[in-house]
């Protein structure tokens, strides 16, 4: 992709590509646990409704010599469920959520520091990498994912100045997805500097200057009320009644070991898949949302 001659110029006082980071990113990543986890409707350009699982990690660690200390937020999307509205075939997917897996997920890395003058300031880097990789793309995935890790971490770190990123050509071989890939950035609210060869760089001033927002047309939240009425409205099927019952003697023998919050991360999302098909199948689409 040539250089389009009215690409903004990025100006001397751009913010810098690298920072003092307390630790790796690997490092960041398996420091990382998983918080919350929200539930969305996505459609498929195929006229299927996929179920997915967005799980939020977090990991935190302080230079022990100075004042820098380093944050991860980290949104990791995992398909759950699909269902054919067309034929009511409904398929079922093992994906687990986690930071080893850099398909559907974006994060930031934030720095807080002192000046020189004692005045606290902080700076962000958008990753993996600064790569998206959405499967399967043209979905609305990446653009949701950045919706919500913007608004996680502007609640934070809004004046956190997002550094430099290279855009790089090898992950996107072609010109339309160089294009798309430029898109996607531009939109979310970056300045994008495209070179000859289809790499780049993008930045932002600052956090809070990034857009929340997706496409609501693609990706619905299914929201704890309309997840509960599902489940309720199912619940004197047998078979639906017994898979619940087990998955909940397993989340109490966890509460009751005090396991780690991932496993009862995937005990709650066994049961929301489970609300969710079933009341797919059964004719309840519009209690999630459809």
């Amino acid at each position: 992709m040539t250089e389009s001659p009215s690409a903004p110029e990025i100006p001397a006082d751009a913010p810098p590509a690298v920072a003092p980071w307390v630790s790796t990113q690997h490092e960041m990543e398996t420091a990382a646990r998983p918080g919350r986890t929200r539930v969305f409707r996505v459609r498929m350009k195929t006229g299927h409704v996929r179920v997915a699982g967005v799980t939020y990690y977090q990991a935190t660690v302080a230079s022990k010599a100075d004042t820098r200390v380093e944050h991860l937020y980290r949104v990791q999307l995992s398909w759950l469920a699909e269902f054919d509205p067309r034929d009511g075939q409904t398929q079922r997917y093992a994906e687990r959520a986690n930071t080893g897996r850099p398909i559907n997920a974006l994060q930031f890395r934030v720095l807080e520091m002192s000046s020189a003058d004692g005045q606290r300031v902080s700076v962000a880097r958008l990753g993996p990498k600064g790569q998206i990789h959405a499967d399967p793309p043209g979905t609305g995935v990446m653009s949701l994912l950045r919706g919500l890790l913007v608004e996680w971490v502007m609640e934070r770190h809004p004046d956190a100045s997002v550094l430099t990123g290279s855009l790089y050509q090898v992950d996107v071989p072609t010109k339309e997805e160089i294009e798309l890939r430029d898109q996607f950035f531009a939109r979310s609210g970056f300045t994008v500097k495209p070179t000859s060869g289809g790499g780049g760089t993008f930045f932002a001033r600052s956090v809070k200057d990034l857009k929340t927002g997706w496409n609501a047309d693609k990706a619905t939240e299914l929201t704890t009320p309309a997840l509960a009425e599902a489940v309720s409205a199912q619940m004197e099927m047998p078979v639906l009644r017994q898979q619940i019952e087990a998955l909940q003697q397993q989340l109490a023998a966890a509460l009751k070991e005090k396991k780690a919050t991932e496993t009862l991360q995937r005990i709650w999302l066994a049961i929301t898949v489970l609300a969710v098909v079933f009341g797919l199948i059964f004719g309840i689409q519009s209690h999630l949302g459809s």
